[in-house]
């Protein structure tokens, strides 16, 4: 596959990229990866099937602060963006350093891609560890804001149970007020991790948690014919 450097095939209608631990593309800016080329930012490379564009205002960083839901946790290298990368499809590889694996055993890695509904989708990766390098090819279009690894059996996805057809949380993370989209009334009933009651409402459309402590917490969400999800939520 060509590989292109960064500085060679950016394509800009306006200035400004920055590079380093992080990418920065302003308002109106744009990247524009070619098919058959890559772009690749300190260890995460995209290489999709066809050509892709990065619109602005978008930023990608890296972080050494492991993802933690629940008892599991990911690796200590997050990538993360400020806007959704969507409809992407093609390969995904994802660098490591072996001091950054949290005690999780390589062979056990597993990429990990966080949804715009705040769910985490573990893929079934190739593992090079000769070259620290996980690597996954998306055959469907996917959108994804946040990238990482984690231990294939203790991973962080936590997926929705649909409710009479139609039922979403967001966003997950939260730091303020989480949003229930549903098709049917819902009752609402957050839970701390020692399994008490916190917060409960009828009908519910949004719960504010801005004065709940951060930390991991549960959701049950029940309609008038008394199905019940639970979804896993993250207070920031």
């Amino acid at each position: 596959m060509k590989k292109l450097l960064l500085f060679l095939f950016i394509f800009l209608t306006c200035t400004l990229i920055s590079f380093s631990q992080t990418l920065s593309v302003g308002p109106n800016s744009s990247i524009n990866i070619n098919s058959n080329s890559s772009l690749s930012v300190d260890g995460l490379e995209l290489a999709p099937n066809e050509a892709y564009t990065i619109s602005g205002p978008n930023t990608l960083d890296r972080s050494n602060v492991p993802v933690v839901v629940g008892d599991n946790t990911s690796i200590n290298r997050v990538y993360e963006l400020s806007a959704e990368l969507s409809d992407y499809k093609g390969i995904l590889n994802f660098k490591y350093l072996e001091s950054e694996l949290n005690s999780i055993l390589e062979a056990n890695l597993v990429l990990e891609v966080l949804n715009t509904n705040g769910v985490w989708t573990s893929v079934p990766s190739s593992i090079d560890e000769a070259n620290n390098t996980l690597s996954y090819d998306f055959t469907e279009l996917i959108g994804f804001s946040s990238i990482t690894a984690s231990d294939v059996s203790a991973t962080l996805t936590v997926k929705p149970v649909l409710l009479d057809g139609y039922v979403r949380v967001y966003p997950n993370p939260t730091t303020d007020f989480l949003h229930i989209v549903s098709n049917t009334a819902q009752k609402a009933t957050l839970f701390n991790t020692a399994g008490q009651k916190i917060l409960e409402t009828n009908n519910a459309t949004a719960l504010d948690v801005i004065d709940l402590p951060s930390g991991v917490y549960l959701l049950n969400l029940q309609n008038t014919q008394n199905q019940i999800s639970t979804f896993k939520i993250i207070k920031k």
